[in-house]
């Protein structure tokens, strides 16, 4: 997302300082030869330039707010990349960083095929004729194969509860940062796997690290379970309110105001 963004800034500087040039060689022109129309008509790129301009630096601010923001190393994107090429498979992110699949959930066309279910030599021969597409399991080292499945399924649990508990407070104040951790998490864990798939000798030392990402993974992923599902309490509520608590606090302060006032005229 930070290269997206610095790929936007750059775009948007450019465009927007061609855009006033253009106008400012216009207006110039126009003034200069005297044609009255040049000179108004270079208001529209003046503007389409500030607009371009203002965008860049916004984008530009956005990405100094956010200098922490977990990155996919260059390995672990050509391992990706590698991979995806090799299966058909949807093995990549969704929104943001979002959803990142499992290797071993493929994308239909990866397992509609009439022979791909299943573990006939008729199923190998596809596969090894290419008639069959092959999956990351066929590809991988299983110990590789089950630790990037596990850490993808503790990932995809963290963000599946934060997406699917939006108007809980306490969540809210949370996901961020669990989201930046998740994303640190597991890319760490596919640098280690790009490196494990390429120099095998290092599978000992770098698994080692990768079950402590999983580890924590599932940590908060049973943290965020543990406060989905407990009573929402009075103290959650500071900070955030719905449409419907903010008329029923109106209405019971009205309530109130008025049995007091009722009190005070009868004294």
């Amino acid at each position: 997302m930070t290269n997206y963004g610095l790929m936007g800034f750059v775009v948007h500087l450019i465009v927007g300082g061609g855009l006033i040039a253009l106008s400012t060689v216009m207006a110039i022109v126009g003034l200069a030869v005297g044609i009255p129309g040049l000179a108004v008509g270079a208001l529209g790129p003046l503007i389409g330039g500030a607009i371009n301009l203002f965008l860049g630096f916004k984008l530009r601010k956005r990405m100094v707010e956010a200098p922490n923001e977990p990155r996919l190393s260059n390995e672990a994107k050509a391992f990706l990349e590698d991979m995806m090429r090799q299966t058909h498979s949807g093995w990549n992110t969704r929104h943001g960083y979002g959803r990142m699949r499992g290797p071993s959930q493929t994308l239909p066309n990866a397992t509609s095929h009439p022979l791909a279910n299943g573990d006939t030599i008729f199923h190998q021969l596809g596969k090894h004729w290419g008639v069959i597409p092959k999956t990351p399991k066929d590809l991988l080292p299983k110990p590789l194969y089950d630790l990037l499945d596990t850490a993808c399924f503790h990932y995809n649990r963290v963000f599946g509860i934060l997406e699917g508990s939006k108007g809980d407070p306490t969540l809210i104040k949370v996901s961020q940062t669990a989201k930046h951790g998740a994303d640190e998490a597991i890319f760490a864990v596919l640098h280690h796997a790009a490196t494990m798939n390429r120099f095998p000798e290092t599978m000992a030392a770098a698994s080692r690290d990768c079950e402590e990402k999983i580890r924590a993974l599932k940590e908060l992923a049973d943290g965020l379970e543990r406060i989905q599902v407990r009573p929402t309490s009075i103290s959650d509520r500071l900070g955030y309110t719905s449409a419907m608590d903010s008329a029923l606090e109106e209405v019971r302060l009205e309530h109130v105001a008025r049995e007091e006032l009722e009190i005070r005229l009868q004294d």
